[in-house]
């Protein structure tokens, strides 16, 4: 499971979350409307999760399922509307922009884990590779200063 927090849906018990990312315009998902995509990941993620999370750990399970283009399912926006009305409830802040500190913040959390996974060192391999990384590190200097 990717999240674990004490007291989100009740009080002193574990809420379990696993997150969920899709691409929606994939060839095998074009027939198909968006909410059923939604449903149907929730559906796998709760298959896999649920009943072990339920029995052995005593707590909740949450499928936290979001397509590639930004939109959430059913169950995620719950999640973000329980959150929103606890972060209400202590910092007496509108729901409005608590939400949208909320959603901004999760999508630079998610853009970053990305950003991440796909980090690695490029290493030229021949002359050419290395004056098209020249020229492009010139031009980013260049960018900073202007």
């Amino acid at each position: 499971m990717d999240v674990v927090a004490s007291g989100l849906w009740r009080d002193m018990q574990s809420a379990y979350m696993d997150v969920r990312i899709f691409h929606a315009n994939a060839p095998s998902y074009l027939k198909r409307p968006l909410e059923s995509l939604y449903r149907a990941n929730e559906a796998s993620k709760r298959q896999q999760y649920g009943k072990r999370v339920r029995e052995v750990e005593g707590g909740t399970f949450t499928p936290l399922v979001m397509n590639t283009a930004g939109g959430i399912g059913p169950e995620f926006q719950k999640f973000l509307q329980n959150v929103t009305n606890k972060i209400v409830k202590r910092t007496q802040e509108p729901y409005v922009e608590a939400i949208c500190h909320l959603r901004t913040r999760l999508r630079f959390v998610l853009l970053r884990a990305a950003l991440r996974g796909n980090r690695r060192k490029i290493v030229p391999t021949s002359l050419q590779d290395c004056e098209f990384l020249i020229c492009r590190g010139q031009r980013r200097r260049r960018g900073r200063r202007g």
